[in-house]
């Protein structure tokens, strides 16, 4: 057998400093940013079908083709509307509008030239009481009929003829709201403000709810989006003030993880968690504060994090929307843009010094280049993860 030689290093051997010219790549949306009030509560999502990228911005629906570093911007439809999501059925798109005198669900027509208003007249009863206050909608996804929304303060809401009529599912506060996309029998909200973390559970599609209590964080307490592992039902992740919480048994119990008070990740309310596309193992949490996005990742599932890089600066507020990824990047959509974002080069931020030197005569059970993709094979020379660390194949 081959014998390869594994040197294992600190990052100012391994790499230079990345810039944050060189990590992050704006894809020029520059319509994002809401001057509407209240816009704190606006959190407008964006979806990757395929090659195309969905974004749902303050002045409408936005596409763009991410398998073409040519492609440009494409309005959708919904001129002028600022949207929060949007739910598909075949070429129908139901769009949740950042609501404003209690319109905010509107169906397109016409491949995108028209839009009617379908907000049933159940929520158009007060206008004050709905206004401003419904947050996210979700999609079942072996159901396309079957839908979610959360309203603050009012609780979550179902409709099983997409959108058409709506039936109170769960009387509480409730601003996150999803399905299990691997059970979607499993119903999860979530409520993410600085009081008590709020994380409810239904595994019975909503007859029966679950509390959980998490830890209250002495900074921050929050629970925000929930992310699914790609192929294990089990194993559940999702960020909090400061903190991130776990499941590996499909939701029932939690473990906390919180960062300690010196570290700058005590800081941060980690908005946004994914499971990476190619190695599951891989885990990103997004955030922000003080006006700077920051990312951390996890090279083992969740059980252990890298430092916080700093990914965005560009206003005060930078304010953070979501986060996707198309093949071997993250897309990061704030206030100012939507940003592409290497996997690897963001992976090479962080390596820790480990050892000197070693020789091995057995290759290592997993390998992984960069973008955490498994290598089969005999690796070949260059950077490579091996059993969560970096190492250097020669």
């Amino acid at each position: 057998m081959k014998i390869q030689r594994l040197v294992i290093f600190s990052l100012a051997a391994l790499v230079s400093v990345v810039t944050y010219g060189q990590l992050t790549r704006p894809l020029g949306l520059g319509i994002v940013k809401s001057d509407i009030n209240g816009a704190g509560l606006f959190q407008p999502q964006m979806h990757v079908e395929g090659d195309i990228l969905y974004v749902c911005t303050h002045q409408g629906l936005y596409s763009k083709d991410l398998s073409s570093d040519e492609s440009t911007w494409q309005l959708v439809g919904f001129k002028g509307i600022p949207l929060q999501n949007y739910v598909r059925k075949g070429d129908d798109i139901l769009a949740l509008r950042y609501n404003i005198n209690s319109s905010f669900l509107l169906l397109l027509l016409d491949g995108g030239n028209t839009y009617e208003d379908v907000t049933p007249e159940t929520f158009r009863g007060n206008s004050n009481k709905w206004s401003h206050e419904m947050i996210s909608i979700a999609q079942k996804p072996d159901e396309p009929n079957s839908l979610l929304i959360s309203s603050f303060p009012e609780g979550i809401f179902r409709s099983t003829d997409f959108g058409q009529t709506w039936d109170l599912l769960l009387n509480t506060v409730s601003k996150y709201v999803g399905y299990h996309p691997l059970n979607p029998e499993v119903i999860y909200e979530s409520y993410g403000e600085d009081s008590h973390p709020i994380l409810r559970i239904s595994h019975d599609a909503g007859q029966t709810w679950q509390d959980h209590s998490l830890h209250d964080h002495e900074i921050y307490n929050a629970v925000y989006r929930m992310a699914f592992h790609p192929t294990d039902p089990d194993r559940w992740i999702v960020g909090g003030g400061g903190c991130v919480y776990t499941s590996t048994d499909n939701g029932y119990t939690w473990n906390t993880q919180v960062f300690p008070a010196s570290d700058d990740r005590c800081l941060t309310p980690w908005y946004y968690a994914l499971y990476d596309n190619e190695n599951s193992e891989i885990v990103y949490l997004l955030g922000f504060v003080s006006g700077k996005t920051n990312v951390i990742y996890s090279m083992d599932g969740g059980n252990s994090w890298s430092s916080q890089i700093e990914l965005i600066n560009k206003t005060t507020t930078e304010l953070v929307y979501d986060l996707k990824q198309y093949e071997n990047k993250l897309l990061v959509f704030t206030e100012s843009d939507v940003y592409e974002i290497s996997k690897s080069e963001l992976l090479a931020q962080t390596t820790t010094i480990r050892s000197i030197s070693t020789t091995t005569t057995e290759k290592p059970s997993k390998t992984y280049d960069l973008c955490g993709r498994r290598v089969q094979g005999t690796p070949k020379k260059g950077v490579y993860i091996q059993n969560g660390k970096k190492v250097v194949i020669k």
